[in-house]
C-alpha cells in the first residue's frame, strides 16, 4: 500500500508541471492524471507516438465535468488531450490546466473500493513524510453520494496543495483531484478545499452509472 502511495504522491507532485510525465503512476493510490485514464498535455509542434492515439473528449467532459464546471476552480481551463494505446481502450477521464500551468483537475473512476481507498488515505496521514508529503488531512464529507472524504496535502518538492475528493455515488466510486502551486503559503484546509467539495456535489447527478 505504502508504494503504491510513494507513487501517487510522485504523480501528484508532477501533476502541474506536466501531465504527460505522469503516464508511469497508473497504479497509484487515488485515480490521479495518467495515462491510464488517457489524458496528457498536448505538446507544441509534436504529435502522438506512433503507438498512441488521440480520442475524442471523454463523456466525462461533456455531461460532467464540463468546461463550465471546471472554472469554478480554475479560471481559465484548458481541456488536456486524452491519448490511447493504439490497441485497447482507455479507461474514461476528464482532464483540465489553467492557461498558467498553476493549477489542474481532474476527474476519474477510482481504481479500488470505496474502502480501500479510505484506508489508504488515512495510511498517508499516519506517516506523510514517507511519501515527501506534510499537513495531510483527511475529513469525512457529508451530503455527497452515500459516503465521501477529502484528503488534502501539500508536495513538498513540488511545492503543490493536492486535494482529493473521493465518493461512492452509490455505483461507482470517484476521484475529483486539484492540484495547484498558486498561494504555496497557506496550508491546504483553505475555502478552495470546500470549492472542490462543492465541484463533486454540482457533477454527482451526471455522472454515468456504473458498468
Amino acid at each position: 500500500m505504502m508504494v503504491r502511495r510513494l507513487l501517487r504522491a510522485a504523480a501528484g507532485s508532477a501533476t502541474v508541471l506536466a501531465f504527460g510525465l505522469l503516464t508511469a503512476c497508473s497504479a497509484t493510490t487515488h485515480s490521479t492524471p495518467s495515462a491510464a485514464d488517457g489524458t496528457t498535455a498536448p505538446t507544441a509542434g509534436a504529435s502522438p507516438a506512433g503507438s498512441m492515439k488521440t480520442l475524442p473528449p471523454s463523456r466525462l467532459c461533456t455531461t460532467a465535468l464540463t468546461t463550465g464546471a471546471a472554472q469554478q476552480l480554475i479560471a481559465d481551463p484548458r481541456l488536456q488531450t486524452r491519448l490511447s494505446p493504439n490497441k485497447g481502450d482507455a479507461p474514461d477521464g476528464c482532464s483540465y490546466a489553467a492557461a498558467d500551468g498553476q493549477s489542474t483537475l481532474a476527474l476519474t473512476p477510482a481504481s479500488r473500493a470505496y474502502k480501500a481507498e479510505l484506508s489508504a488515505a488515512h495510511a498517508l496521514s499516519a506517516d506523510p513524510a514517507s511519501a515527501g508529503m506534510r499537513d495531510v488531512r483527511v475529513d469525512p464529507v457529508s451530503d455527497l453520494g452515500r459516503q465521501a472524504f477529502r484528503e488534502t496535502s501539500y508536495q513538498i518538492q513540488a511545492r503543490q496543495h493536492i486535494t482529493f475528493v473521493v465518493w461512492n455515488s452509490g455505483t461507482r466510486t470517484w476521484v475529483l483531484t486539484f492540484a495547484t502551486t498558486a498561494d504555496t503559503s497557506a496550508t491546504p484546509a483553505t475555502v478552495s478545499d470546500d470549492k472542490v467539495v462543492q465541484v463533486a456535489r454540482s457533477i454527482t447527478a451526471k455522472l454515468p452509472a456504473g458498468q
